[in-house]
């Protein structure tokens, strides 16, 4: 099989939120105003944001990484592990291919390109694939037409999509890794996160698509003189119960999923009553109360249609990762007494 030049580039600037979408808050439908590391207000390009070198590529598959990969994917119903089996087995056919190649002594720059750009490519391009799978879906909504939801095939690409977008983030990333018990643990996850994230972004999606009609889908319409701002982890959970200040799980139904589809459009998926299923129209309270947790959940970027807006909210930022981080070090100082 041939390859072009252009699929063995190698697509190593990876987006953790999807550029497209974070064009919705750009005047200019390029640049957007968003924080800096620094927690400085910057205006630059939606390419520039957001996004981490290499953050999906794949990373060698070790026996540790093995055993933690197949380890969480047991906690999950067999016809999911079944998926994950078949996702991962590319990857390791990959490692024996490789390891023959490199034993034969040859030296095929055809050969090396096309295992950089599997390395490289394969996980980004399964993300873009399900960018592209809810385009119209969100075009949809944003045109207040809940109905393109009534077919099961959309249904199935959005709540794919909302779990992978739950998932694939740098922010959700830290806060699981930060949540393991040992410096070792720690390692072993954010080395095989490529793959990892991968997988919960599909038990997420495939939960949500069953509980569908459990769940209230709520349209939220924000025509009030406050935009909702978007984040580097833009899909969070706003239930009203949930003590920002505390590391418990929440329960199963201590859930109200947010999304800003735009700066005047949300998407809710709720296990509360605080929004009927269907449209609503929500107060300035509520968006100023969502942006507040937007930012507090963020790891680095929020991202608005104003500076003035930024500057507002741009205190919370971090907070919540901080907050995390903390509580481990002081269990691992307690250990150590």
């Amino acid at each position: 099989m041939e390859f072009t030049p252009k699929q063995l580039e190698l697509k190593r600037e990876n987006h953790y939120v999807w550029a497209n979408y974070l064009r919705n808050w750009s005047s200019n439908n390029s640049s957007v105003w968003y924080t800096t590391k620094k927690l400085k207000i910057a205006n630059d390009s939606v390419k520039a944001i957001a996004k981490e070198k290499d953050f999906y590529r794949y990373r060698y598959i070790t026996e540790q990484h093995l055993e933690l990969i197949l380890f969480i994917s047991k906690q999950s119903p067999e016809e999911l592990q079944k998926h994950h089996k078949l996702y991962l087995k590319p990857f390791l056919q990959l490692q024996e291919v490789e390891s023959l190649y490199i034993k034969s002594g040859k030296n095929d720059k055809k050969v090396l390109a096309y295992i950089e750009a599997f390395k490289s490519n394969t996980i980004e391009n399964l993300h873009t694939e399900h960018e592209k799978d809810v385009e119209i879906i969100l075009k949809g909504l944003q045109n207040y037409d809940l109905t393109i939801l009534d077919d099961l095939q959309n249904t199935c690409k959005f709540m794919n999509y909302w779990g992978h977008q739950i998932a694939r983030t740098k922010p959700f990333r830290d806060k699981i890794i930060a949540s393991q018990e040992s410096e070792q643990l720690q390692k072993i996850y954010k080395e095989s996160w490529w793959f990892i994230s991968y997988m919960f972004g599909m038990n997420l999606g495939k939960s949500f698509f069953e509980t569908r009609k459990i769940d209230k889908h709520c349209l939220l319409i924000n025509e009030t003189n406050e935009d909702f701002i978007t984040s580097d982890h833009p899909i969070i959970n706003v239930h009203e119960s949930i003590n920002e200040n505390n590391i418990a799980v929440p329960s199963e139904d201590e859930a109200d999923f947010f999304y800003a589809i735009s700066p005047k459009l949300g998407y809710m998926i709720n296990r509360s009553n605080r929004f009927k299923k269907g449209i609503n129209y929500i107060s300035i309270d509520f968006v100023k109360e969502i942006n507040r947790k937007l930012a507090f959940y963020a790891d680095q970027y929020i991202i608005g249609t104003t500076e003035t807006q930024l500057k507002i909210y741009k205190t919370f930022v971090g907070k919540r990762l901080k907050f995390i981080n903390e509580i481990k070090s002081n269990q691992v100082n307690k250990t150590k007494a």
